[in-house]
């Protein structure tokens, strides 16, 4: 497998999904740490975590969990930024907007957020 310290954060679900197939899910504990210490504050990072945690195998707990919660701070810290008045989310362009619900479903959807908290955000560009 590659040297992880040299690999960006867009290559990180193939090479988990490489872990975890191949690799009996050796180099998980890396893979946490690749993220604990990168910046996750943009919405296309956000989903790379998300995709990476989709790879990860939920049976080594810890590591998975530990994912999780790297992507559960950095989408609040988000949603704060890009909050306005009320309910509302302001993100720079439709692609961007289409990005953002496309990464909050797939959270949703392997239970890394609660749906019922995040399916009613009202998100626009």
């Amino acid at each position: 497998m590659s040297d992880l310290s040299q690999m960006t954060l867009a290559e990180m679900p193939a090479y988990t999904e490489q872990d975890t197939k191949v690799e009996k899910k050796a180099h998980y504990a890396q893979i946490v740490e690749k993220f604990r210490n990168a910046d996750c504050s943009q919405i296309q990072d956000l989903m790379y975590l998300i995709d990476t945690i989709n790879q990860m195998s939920p049976e080594i707990y810890e590591h998975y969990r530990g994912l999780q919660d790297i992507f559960r701070a950095n989408m609040h810290r988000l949603l704060e930024k890009i909050r306005e008045q009320g309910d509302v989310y302001r993100v720079k362009d439709e692609e961007e907007k289409a990005l953002l619900a496309a990464c909050l479903e797939k959270a949703c959807a392997n239970k890394t957020l609660l749906k019922e908290k995040y399916q009613n955000l009202h998100i626009e560009a």
